[in-house]
């Protein structure tokens, strides 16, 4: 590969705290027994793994593409992954003697090898000096990128309606949020040049959030231009950007919205698989500015707890340090079973299949809840048909009178539970440090994602009956 540009030193810009992590004295000392198979360590405070009561670990696991397989069926259905206690016959995963033990801050070798492969493959940035290094999923991940640059009064720049779990995280650390207006596709980069431009804060601004895949709670996914639209904002403005993409996997590119499952089914042509993925902004970044956070959740389950950031190996650096402090790694279980499940059980390819059996039946579940609204609803809301993620954001065709009630949206929430049919309002993705100014805004987002599609039909006829309740015709 040809590196386009010089990589930017942005450690210039790591916070006091940020400077001040550095390796643990005592993880110093793991590299000795690895470079010396004879050292008798006499040490390290290491429990014996002789007294580790797990002899070994099994699952069983779906074949690739075979998602079908309920609950409640047998383990003949799927495939096993074990875990050894001291041998892992052949495999290069780490036995649970290793995966249980005390460890650095970086993650089972085994998976993180996997991971940058896989990063490599997909997302490799144009320029050399990346790394990777474990996490246990998105949001640990983000409080590991935020301390990196920003202290208590700074302030990032995040869409007008974004991720409640990351409006937290930048309260909580007292990080003032600065919006930037979206549509469609996602943040609009005109906007944020408008914003960065005019600012006159007392501190400038170093950092953009956003999920540019299947966003949260919007469903938008920015294009290919609009995406290197942004990144040349960001280039303009010197920002570092923080690329929250769980749903990366989770395209639909043009596949169009069918009426039954069947049409649905006839069109699976059109997904984009793997080879069709709109490009990462990781995988367009020339600088040194990219901090990027994958995670498991949607592929494998969210309560793995487990993921990894890519990014520069001088940031990958601090958060492994800033990691022997707080989690030192995920799980090992954990690790172990992905780790196990990707290099061995599935493979690559079998990766591959899966996740072109996720997009397959999102897919499906997307398009019967886009017609159950288009029957129900009508014109009673708008909203854009997502092509990628999990989720649909409406908007209430309230009367002018009603968008000037005070209240309404709580009446109309108040009304939804008392109907059985609960959406998230929109006010709780505002990352406004008013909430009173938002909390009447007419929106609530729908997930298409964890109901049946059973349930789909009962959930928006409740919802129908609601609007109805408050005048809206369809």
């Amino acid at each position: 590969m040809a590196f386009q540009n010089a990589q930017i030193d942005f450690s210039v810009y790591f916070t006091e705290r940020a400077k001040r992590r550095r390796m643990s004295s005592l993880t110093s000392l793991f590299k000795y027994p690895k470079n010396d198979p004879n050292l008798i360590s006499i040490g390290g405070g290491l429990p014996s793994p002789d007294l580790f009561p797990f002899i070994t670990v099994s699952t069983n696991v779906v074949e690739p593409g075979n998602n079908a397989i309920s609950f409640d069926e047998g383990k003949e259905n799927g495939l096993d992954i074990t875990l050894n206690r001291s041998n892992q016959n052949g495999s290069k995963v780490e036995p649970l003697k290793t995966l249980l033990q005390y460890a650095g801050g970086k993650g089972m070798l085994s998976l993180l090898d996997f991971c940058k492969a896989h990063m490599k493959s997909f997302h490799c940035p144009k320029y050399k000096d990346w790394d990777v290094v474990s996490s246990v999923g998105n949001t640990d991940a983000l409080n590991k990128a935020l301390e990196l640059f920003l202290d208590e009064g700074d302030s990032i720049l995040v869409c007008e309606w974004t991720y409640p779990a990351a409006i937290q995280t930048f309260h909580s650390s007292g990080i003032n949020r600065v919006s930037v207006k979206i549509d469609g596709e996602g943040m609009v980069p005109s906007a944020l040049d408008e914003v960065c431009s005019s600012w006159s804060g007392e501190k400038p601004l170093r950092m953009v959030y956003l999920i540019p895949t299947g966003q949260n709670p919007t469903g938008a996914t920015m294009s290919l231009e609009r995406r290197r639209e942004f990144y040349k904002v960001c280039q303009k403005h010197n920002l570092i950007i923080i690329e929250d993409d769980p749903y990366y996997f989770i395209q639909f590119a043009n596949a169009p919205v069918c009426d039954t499952v069947d049409a649905t089914e006839r069109t699976f042509a059109e997904l984009p698989g793997i080879d069709g993925l709109v490009p990462s902004l990781l995988s367009l970044d020339t600088d040194g500015r990219v901090i990027r956070l994958d995670t498991v959740s949607k592929i494998l389950a969210p309560n793995m707890r487990l993921g990894w950031i890519t990014g520069p190996a001088n940031m990958i650096e601090k958060i492994i340090y800033h990691n022997e402090t707080t989690i030192s790694q995920p799980c090992g279980f954990a690790q172990g079973i992905a780790s196990k499940l990707f290099n061995d059980t599935w493979g690559v390819d079998g990766l591959f299949t899966h996740v072109l059996s996720i997009q397959k039946e999102y897919l499906i579940r997307r398009n019967v809840f886009i017609t159950q609204l288009q029957k129900y609803l009508g014109n009673m809301v708008k909203f854009t048909v997502p092509t990628g993620g999990m989720f649909v954001w409406m908007e209430l065709n309230l009367s002018p009178e009603q968008l000037s009630q005070d209240g309404i949206m709580q009446e109309i929430f108040d009304k939804m539970i008392q109907e059985s049919v609960l959406l998230v309002p929109g006010y709780m993705f505002s990352p406004s440090s008013n909430p009173i100014s938002v909390k009447d805004k007419p929106f609530f987002r729908a997930a298409f994602s964890f109901a049946s599609l059973e349930e789909f039909e009962g959930a928006v006829s409740r919802l129908s009956k609601v609007l109805e309740h408050f005048g809206l015709q369809r």
